[in-house]
């Protein structure tokens, strides 16, 4: 197998993994209680919180799958960056101090003393269901099939057709888009009809000519297909070696040996070093995430074909206006990225994943002191501020460059062709400094996830059900069993579930997944710790009402049955105007979450609330006056009509985006700032003056403020 990399390149990416697991033994050195194994003894500085969630957060679909997507669809994917940092915020000052005076292991254990067991169990099982399917197994998918193309070096590109319907429903001809290169044999058509034909199938041959597919020959037309959704062609095989594996396709067996290496590796220091293995760890594949994906992005833009930002802007503004991919909003029937979705059901997934999380929640509460994982958060959200333009930035540049080179590429082959293409020619082991950071993403994830899947086991099922006087030793071991398990479930799922030449956008998918199971678990801590009335009853009513409609509105697709919203709003003309026929997920997980909510204050009323489980909330465990609360959504509400009346005036194009941006930054920054200032001013009048620059909130405005203003710039 001849390698895309060196031997520096290999030295490079095998040094780092062999680095990244010494850390992590290293790590495992101090103590073996269960504070230490499963929150590094609560003795985390702020640099480790904000490596650790940073490195949690951003995997491989991050690096390889937001490219992906900004490659297909554009800059509108930016939008899960951006509006994150309202999370990060809420999860700042809102459920963190709460968090933190309850002393929790789990976000469950919070539920269960909050309502009950019934909302404890239901979350822990969520979670585990997220972090071991919907987040591990697209990090090992992505992973290994990223490093076997490096590894496996120059084998090809496979064929892609399309096919040609007649008006009487035969195919007219099979059209090759892209011939391919290094056929070694004559490869399958298969003829990929949809699921509701109902026909003869059509037949087709191939013809193989100095390695590349030159014809294909329909050896029956078939009948009864569809003119508008034509039936897919999948061209099969080839490959010399294994003739059911296409020239550039990735080897299964391959794929397999990468999971198993990375199972194998990261498991090695989780389950001995615990949390605080998986944090130092996580900081220094922080690291090696930052600079490889800013060092393809510094080689992408830097080709003159591109021309730096600038130029990749200006290519966009000269495409045709519905084919731009520069700007933040797409239209509320986009059946990926709606912008009114974006607005809605996505900051439900950022609430649940930035303030009700485990795998990121844990990293806070592992912290020395409230200020240091504040800090740390905060830290976090500027490094995600950098996503946009290192990585959907760098598709979308990909885009025009591959389009002027007549190339077509897949979405989630986008990265690893402008490694292959543009990173591999520059020699001196930049390729294998890049390869590293892709290999951090994935272990600094999935290292993750199993911490923290093993931290609800043990606290949440084992602990309290189990043998509730069990000792530290024991808790760890069981944590550390748990790890082990979960490495294979994942490891399984993802070798014998997911295919490795996906041509799908993969990241979109992932993220629909995970929008179905979180409406629910969302509203129960908003309202539980937001409104002392709220109950047990009212709590799991929420979390269950909001798995059900999640999926009555959005089903899984291919499911047998209509959805709720073709039953009731798609009825409504205007209704399906604006949204589509099918209702986008983001919007569909909103719906959930606001009939979760109703139900959640309608039950709660209805039943008896506990008065000591009533002091479990925000202004109480906060040490916050109800007062100040009153402030602060007097604020909140002033600031939201302030963003409404400049946009409206940015669209009705009375005022230019740029200043429409500057205006909301600064109010932005001095609205979430004063308190700040104020702190800052009160200091030096007492006689012991603090300084501005250590006030986090002052850090808070600054990063709330650059996210509002590239939502109106980039508009």
């Amino acid at each position: 197998m001849e390698s895309f990399l060196s031997t520096t390149d290999l030295f490079i990416f095998f040094g780092s993994l062999a680095t990244v697991m010494g850390f992590g033994l290293w790590a495992s050195r101090r103590g073996e209680s269960s504070e230490d194994y499963f929150l590094a003894g609560r003795t985390t500085r702020w640099w480790g919180v904000a490596g650790s969630i940073f490195g949690s957060n951003v995997s491989a679909n991050h690096i390889a799958g937001m490219m992906g997507v900004g490659y297909l669809v554009g800059f509108a994917q930016s939008q899960f960056e951006i509006t994150a940092i309202a999370g990060l915020l809420l999860l700042c000052y809102g459920f963190l101090p709460v968090y933190r005076k309850m002393n929790v292991y789990t976000l469950s254990e919070y539920l269960g003393r909050r309502y009950d067991d019934r909302s404890r169990m239901a979350f822990a099982i969520v979670m585990i269901v997220i972090m071991v399917v919907v987040q591990m197994v697209p990090g090992f998918y992505f992973g290994s099939r990223s490093v076997n193309r490096l590894l496996q070096g120059d084998t090809g590109r496979k064929a892609v057709a399309e096919a040609i319907v007649n008006a009487n429903g035969s195919l007219a001809e099979i059209k090759i888009t892209s011939p391919g290169r290094k056929y070694a044999s004559v490869p399958r058509v298969e003829i990929q009809n949809p699921e509701d034909y109902k026909g003869v199938e059509a037949e087709a041959t191939a013809v193989v000519e100095d390695g590349s597919v030159s014809t294909i020959t329909l050896s029956t037309s078939g009948s009864k297909y569809n003119a508008t959704a034509p039936p897919k062609v999948l061209i099969q095989g080839g490959n010399l070696n294994n003739s059911d594996i296409a020239p550039g396709d990735v080897d299964p067996q391959y794929y397999m040996l990468g999971i198993i290496i990375m199972a194998l590796v990261t498991g090695g220091y989780v389950i001995f070093g615990g949390l605080r293995a998986v944090i130092v760890t996580d900081v220094i594949q922080s690291v090696l995430m930052l600079v490889g994906g800013l060092t393809v992005a510094f080689i992408v833009f830097g080709l003159p074909e591109v021309g730096g930002w600038s130029g990749m802007r200006a290519m966009d503004a000269a495409a045709a206006a519905d084919a731009q991919k520069m700007h933040l909003y797409e239209p509320s029937d986009h059946p990926s990225l709606p912008w009114t979705g974006m607005l809605s059901g996505l900051m439900v997934l950022h609430f649940f994943y930035w303030g009700t999380n485990q795998f990121i929640v844990q990293r806070a509460l592992s912290a020395r002191t409230d200020k240091e994982a504040r800090i740390g958060i905060i830290t976090a959200g500027f490094f995600k501020l950098l996503i946009p333009f290192f990585s959907i930035g760098t598709g979308i540049a990909a885009y025009y460059l591959f389009k002027k080179q007549d190339m077509n590429v897949a979405s989630d082959d986008v990265f690893i062709t402008l490694l292959t293409q543009y990173v591999k020619p520059i020699g001196f082991g930049v390729l294998g400094l890049v390869a590293a950071g892709l290999i951090g993403a994935i272990l600094s994830t999935v290292d993750s996830m199993l911490n923290s899947a093993a931290t609800i086991i043990t606290f949440d099922i084992y602990k309290k059900y189990i043998n509730p006087a069990a000792d530290e030793k024991k808790l760890v071991w069981v944590g550390r069993v748990w790890i082990a398990i979960f490495i294979v479930i994942a490891g399984l799922v993802s070798i014998l579930i997911m295919d490795p030449n996906s041509k799908s956008p993969f990241f979109i998918y992932v993220a629909a997944n995970q929008m179905k199971l979180v409406s629910g678990l969302v509203v129960a801590f908003l309202v539980g710790m937001f409104w002392k009335r709220a109950t047990g009853a009212g709590g799991i009513t929420a979390i269950l009402s909001g798995l059900f409609f999640s999926f009555a509105f959005a089903p899984p697709q291919g499911a047998p049955w209509p959805s709720l919203y073709e039953f009731s709003f798609a009825k409504i003309p205007w209704v399906v105007d604006m949204f589509g026929p099918k209702l986008n997920f983001f919007h569909a997980a909103f719906l959930a979450a606001i009939i979760a909510f109703v139900l959640h204050i309608v039950v709660s009323l209805r039943t008896q609330p506990d008065k000591e489980k009533g002091k479990l909330t925000w202004t109480e465990l906060g040490g916050h006056d109800p007062s100040v609360l009153k402030k602060a959504g007097i604020k909140l509400l002033l600031t939201l009509g302030l963003y409404l009346a400049l946009a409206l005036a940015m669209v009705g194009g009375w005022t230019p985006p740029i200043v429409a941006g500057a205006v909301a930054a600064i109010w932005t920054w001095f609205a979430f700032a004063e308190l700040a200032f104020v702190a800052v001013v009160r200091s030096h009048v007492e006689g012991k003056p603090i300084s501005l620059f250590s006030e986090d909130r002052f850090w808070a405005g600054l990063l709330a403020a650059l996210a509002i203003f590239m939502m109106y710039y980039y508009y």
